[in-house]
This record gives C-alpha cells, structure tokens and sequence, in this order.
C-alpha cells in the first residue's frame, strides 16, 4: 500500500510540474483546456505564466519530499496538496466552466491525490 502511495505522489508530482512547464511555454493553449469559460485577453498570458511557475515549483517540491521524507509526512503534504484541484473545480464550477473539466480533470486529480495520501498516511 506504501508503494502504492508513493507512486501516486510521484505521478502527481511529475504531473504538475508538466503542466507548469507547458504553462510556460503554450499558456493559451494550456488554459483552453482548464474549463473556464472564457481566456483571457492577450495582453494578460503573462498571468497565465504565473500559474505555470506554480505548478513546476509544487512539482519541484513533491519530488524533494520523495526523496527526503518519511511517507507519512509525505501523505500529509499530499493531502494537504489536493486542495489545488478541489479550488480550481470550485473556482470552474462557481464560473460556470465546462463541469466535465472541472470533475474529470480537476475532481478526479484530487480524488487519486487523496486516496495516495491516504494509503501513505496509513502506511
């Protein structure tokens, strides 16, 4: 089950530093897919970006946790973690985005976060 978890966090980790790195370099075409129901003006991708540091640097992060923590602590962090997909499911939903994304992409993301942590924290 410890396996199991730590696999999680690291698929989760590697995860979202990808989708940082490509917010970086397609942040438009990165948002089309993200559910809200409009883009942003072109004058704004530069705040499109700033998501994109995020999500590597979170990325960045989980991998140091895999590599320096106990799995407990690393399952804490993890669920403490998939409050990002639940917030951006939330901030879609309350937008009126595409729900599709915002329970396939963003819902299930927190699930399978939630259940690693949980195997993880339990271990």
């Amino acid at each position: 089950m410890e396996t199991m978890g730590l696999v999680i966090a690291a698929l989760a980790g590697l995860a979202i530093a990808a989708i940082g790195v490509l917010y970086l370099v397609r942040p438009r075409m990165m948002a089309t897919v993200f559910g809200l129901p409009a883009l942003p003006h072109e004058d704004a991708t530069p705040w499109l970006r700033l998501k994109g540091i995020r999500d590597l640097t979170t990325g960045v992060v989980a991998g140091v946790l895999l590599l320096l923590a106990p799995p407990t602590v690393i399952g804490w962090i993890l669920l403490a973690f998939a409050i990002i997909p639940v917030g951006d499911a939330a901030i879609v939903l309350a937008a009126r985005g595409d729900t599709k994304a915002a329970w396939g992409i963003h819902g299930t993301t927190a699930a399978i976060m939630t259940v690693g942590a949980i195997l993880l924290i339990n271990a």
